[in-house]
């Protein structure tokens, strides 16, 4: 993974080297970790589409959604100082006659999604691992980790509301459209997957 981040790294800075540093560190990390945090979200639904055993837990989603998680935070810590450097509160809140309010427009929830996302990756990196797991027990932990769908709809909206925002799509951005319907396809036949096993069990 870290070869490959490296590569794509490298590739997004032809792309983008006319960009300052802090916002092509912003960028490349908010990029690269949809697209990993999409991979450890479809893995459960192949293993079922393949037939094969689906754990609880594997190490090569864990580390997938790690890895992801990590730039996902690297990405909105410096994500806070690309646009109103210095004044990071004006992300989320507005001056009103001497007083300040939630800033509720898309710029605004565009931020508080992010941050609710980071925070919810956050606690998903904490509990990726075997302590945890012994700890909080399979159907517990499992639970838990599925807020990850929660996370990854608030870092879809928090994208496509900077998008909208920005007045500027790039095209890394179409290149997403696709992966996620794949990821949706995928989740859905996971669930029918799922409950058609459900159902022959009980049937038995």
């Amino acid at each position: 993974m870290t070869v490959l981040t490296a590569i794509s790294t490298f590739i997004l800075y032809l792309v983008w080297k006319d960009r300052d540093a802090i916002t092509f560190i912003a960028d490349v990390t908010g990029y690269i970790s949809i697209f990993l945090l999409l991979l450890s979200l479809v893995l459960g639904s192949i293993n079922l589409l393949l037939r094969r055993k689906n754990p609880v837990s594997t190490y090569l989603r864990r580390d997938i959604g790690i890895f992801g998680g990590l730039l996902a935070v690297i990405h909105s810590v410096t994500g806070l100082f690309v646009h109103l450097r210095g004044k990071m509160w004006q992300y989320f809140l507005v001056e009103i006659d001497h007083s300040y309010s939630v800033k509720l427009d898309n710029f605004g929830i565009a931020n508080y999604t992010g941050v609710i996302a980071a925070l919810l990756i956050s606690l998903l990196i904490i509990i990726s691992n075997n302590y945890s797991l012994r700890t909080l027990k399979a159907v517990k932990w499992k639970n838990l980790q599925r807020l990850s769908y929660l996370m990854f709809i608030l870092v879809l909206i928090h994208a496509i509301l900077y998008s909208v925002v920005l007045d500027h799509i790039s095209f890394v951005f179409y290149l997403y459209i696709p992966i996620v319907l794949v990821v949706l396809i995928f989740q859905i036949i996971g669930i029918r997957l799922k409950l058609q096993r459900g159902t022959k069990r009980r049937t038995k």
